[in-house]
């Protein structure tokens, strides 16, 4: 049986404050690579997602995501409408992570994600197969949502490349 769609999860913002990204050159190599093992298959990218439906109404989302750092107290009544968009968009990504066939979380070095824990929970919870690509092998929120943890790149690829995934 062939895989259908892949979801890219992976470290955006991470620990960083605002809007300080990640780099996300990684999104294009695991596209590659799932390409080369899965011609057929979906490949879901929330950057690639958001740019699209965000786009007309990025500086107004970005002004009101900043302001929320001077703000002591936040409570979701009081957000601004432009955060609620994005809020309702991180809901249906991770709706997305649940309905594609796999999950793959990407999560370098030791720096936590907690937008990808959630699309890993999300997937994990459908019945997914979540495989995630990370040296913190004993986190327990890793453990308890992913299906198999990889090392590296190249151990993905060579997963990919096995009989073992899906």
């Amino acid at each position: 049986m062939s895989t259908d769609s892949f979801f890219l999860a992976g470290l955006m913002q991470g620990a960083r404050p605002g809007a300080d990204v990640a780099d996300q050159d990684y999104r294009q190599r695991l596209h590659e690579v799932i390409k080369l093992h899965r011609p057929d298959a979906v490949v879901h990218d929330p950057v690639e997602i958001l740019i699209g439906w965000f786009a007309a109404d990025e500086g107004r989302i970005r002004g009101a995501h900043a302001a929320l750092a001077d703000q002591p107290v936040i409570r979701r009544d009081r957000l601004d409408p432009a955060v609620l968009e994005l809020i309702e968009g991180f809901h249906k990504l991770t709706e997305l992570a649940a309905a594609s066939d796999v999950c793959v979380a990407w999560l370098p070095g030791r720096e936590p994600s907690m937008g990808t824990a959630a699309e890993m929970q999300r997937a994990y919870l459908a019945g997914r197969t979540v495989v995630a690509v990370t040296e913190m092998r004993q986190t327990l929120a890793i453990l308890a949502c992913s299906t198999v943890i990889l090392p590296d790149f190249a151990a993905f690829a060579q997963w990919l490349a096995s009989p073992e995934a899906p």
